[in-house]
């Protein structure tokens, strides 16, 4: 921590790491995201794999000659394997070595398009949790009509299966994380139901909801259900990452389908292909460059001690762009700081008296298998 109490981050001016293993489409793509994140934006990284492999592709695109770092990872974390089991057993892994990177300040953040277990798993083992917090959570944007502030949904991939506990500590995180993205001075925060009444939900829901509720400082406004996420009805929307996982790729899905359904409408006729013609600048400004999650690169995995961002597992080249672009935006701004300063000036004796109010709510709960023992 600094002098002020956050948390510090590293240098700004480090390069991004970047898990070239990670993901579900090669090396290559990692590889071309570097290189226009480099020619397009002036951010450098340092690119994590197999050597021979990562220097055949740059020389391939010709970018040899470029500022982009290589350090050599033999071993890769698969998207099958048991994430906390394969941190320990594959130490070379592209995806620990990345983060021994950021641990030891020769990077400013991670990025990752790879196994998100693993990615939570590493990041508590090498960079450690933020005080008071158990788990680190994926928080995602929803983008809204227009130009509005998107709302964020948390978890959405990290942690399959929580207790109750852990969305308390999500709903804090990801409204500290609002207020520090968008200056929103009291974000309003919903859990994720099946219902807007306060007899509907799970268990686990049903008690972060009671315990969110008797929390001064948050404004917690019950239940939102899946068709409010993206209406802009509360700005963090707080689930397991289970359920945040399949709302993500529903959502994604949802907007594949329109956008094919729309371009088979106005194939048909004269008119339609004239029509779709005209249209296609608002085509692309709709669903390339506003729903499509490549653009957006990758989210933050809250809770770390260091600066993490998480791709999708088949992010194409744009994608690992984007991500770059914005783990040196969030390193810029000092984002992982600032969320550690706002939880570090909770007062030690308030946030005792959180976790003992969870406790009195919820049974003993067990710890999984990424926790230590």
């Amino acid at each position: 921590m600094n002098r002020n109490g956050a948390i510090s981050s590293g240098h700004t001016d480090l390069p991004i790491a970047v898990d070239a293993s990670g993901g579900d489409a090669g090396i290559d793509v990692q590889v071309e995201g570097a290189v226009a994140a480099l020619k397009e934006l002036g951010v450098h990284s340092t690119l994590v794999g197999p050597a021979a492999d990562l220097q055949a592709v740059l020389e391939g695109l010709g970018a040899s000659s470029l500022s982009i770092g290589v350090v050599d990872a033999p071993e890769t974390i698969s998207m099958d394997e048991s994430a906390a089991r394969a941190v320990v057993k594959k130490p070379n892994s592209s995806l620990c070595v990345s983060y021994r990177l950021v641990k030891d300040g020769q990077a400013s953040a991670i990025i990752s398009s790879g196994n998100s277990g693993a990615m939570m798993a590493a990041g508590m083992k090498f960079c450690g949790m933020m005080p008071g917090i158990k788990r680190p959570a994926i928080a995602t944007l929803i983008p809204r009509v227009g130009g509005r502030q998107p709302s964020i949904i948390l978890d959405s991939g990290a942690n399959v299966d929580c207790r109750a506990h852990n969305l308390v500590q999500f709903a804090i995180m990801g409204a500290i994380y609002c207020k520090c993205l968008f200056k929103v001075k009291d974000p309003r925060v919903a859990l994720l139901s099946n219902g807007s009444e306060p007899n509907k939900g799970t268990e686990t829901t049903r008690e972060a909801a009671a315990v969110l509720s008797g929390l001064d400082g948050l404004n917690f406004t019950g239940y939102v259900e899946g068709r409010e996420v993206a209406s802009g009805a509360v700005d963090v929307v707080v689930c397991d990452g289970f359920v945040g996982n399949i709302v993500l790729k529903t959502m994604e899905g949802c907007v594949r389908l329109v956008g094919e359904q729309l371009e088979h409408e106005c194939s048909t006729g004269f008119y339609r292909r004239i029509l779709r013609r005209l249209g296609r600048g608002l085509y692309r400004d709709v669903f390339r460059n506003r729903f499509d999650y490549t653009a957006h690169g990758g989210a933050p995995l809250l809770g770390l001690r260091k600066l993490a961002i998480v791709l999708h597992g088949s992010s194409d080249a744009r994608a690992v762009k984007n991500a770059i672009r914005v783990a040196s935006t969030f390193a810029k701004a000092g984002m992982t700081d600032e969320i550690g300063l706002q939880l570090s000036a909770l007062e030690e004796s308030s946030f005792e008296d959180l976790i003992g109010s969870i406790s009195e709510v919820l049974p003993q709960q067990l710890k999984y298998e990424g926790e230590e023992q």
